[in-house]
């Protein structure tokens, strides 16, 4: 009925009366997820930074998110997912791809999924998978003209939809 003192004082309090198995692990969980106090609680990080967040494209198509969802079990020989998503109609495209894939593979199924249907897009936003931080790929995107945007894994602010 009162307000907790800390999970050793708390604990203390309880074992005067009450005793069952895994008590200590229950108050422990209790003061550390006690509402009152999380709320009253001072952060104990720096600021969280300003979002970020991309331009709206211009047409349809013309950016892109790509991101990959890895180690599914097989079906009709692929245990990887190629997400590509259009950022400005959230239409998105899921590619199946085989284990070994390598970053010349990405390109052919970047060209004939994407490509073919809706043009060349003016950036491509992923995160720095080897598939596209790699070599070949920003040769790849020189060459087309296509600007690389390069985020850090599950950043909300750039590839989040994607992710």
């Amino acid at each position: 009925m009162a307000v907790h003192l800390g999970q050793e004082k708390t604990l203390e309090i309880i074992t005067r009366d009450f005793y069952w198995k895994g008590l200590t692990d229950w108050v422990n969980d209790y003061v550390r997820s006690y509402t009152a106090c999380q709320q009253a609680k001072a952060p104990r990080h720096a600021r969280f930074g300003l979002p970020n967040p991309l331009q709206v494209p211009y047409a349809a198509w013309a950016s892109t998110s790509v991101d990959f969802i890895t180690q599914l079990p097989k079906s009709a020989g692929y245990t990887e997912i190629m997400v590509v998503v259009d950022c400005f109609t959230k239409m998105a495209h899921f590619i199946g791809l085989e284990e070994t894939v390598t970053a010349r593979d990405v390109a052919e199924s970047f060209r004939k999924e994407i490509w073919k249907l809706h043009g060349l897009p003016s950036e491509i936003i992923s995160d720095m998978d080897g598939k596209f931080a790699g070599e070949f790929w920003e040769s790849l995107c020189n060459k087309l003209g296509i600007k690389r945007k390069m985020s850090t894994a599950y950043h909300p602010q750039s590839d989040g939809q994607t992710e």
